[in-house]
């Protein structure tokens, strides 16, 4: 019981500095550079972490939003290429 206690702090600590810290960091810095194939792939980057987060609340809105404005980043950055 001890060892499965560990590895699901161990979890909540990968998910709250990964996906929700990490990904807000790419969410708030890469529209900078934007204009940029790297401010794209923060973007989608960032997109990507914060869907696991909407998926794990239930808000099924915003990973839809999350889930076009990937594929508009993604075209956009594979149109720049």
């Amino acid at each position: 019981m001890g060892v499965k206690k560990k590895r699901l702090k161990k979890n909540d600590r990968l998910y709250k500095y990964v996906v929700i810290y990490v990904g807000t960091g790419f969410m708030m810095i890469s529209p900078f550079f934007i204009d940029t194939s790297q401010g794209k792939v923060g973007m989608l980057i960032g997109l990507a972490l914060i869907t696991i987060q909407t998926q794990r609340t239930k808000q099924y809105n915003l990973s839809l939003l999350n889930l076009v404005g990937f594929c508009g980043y993604l075209y956009s950055l594979i149109k720049n290429l």
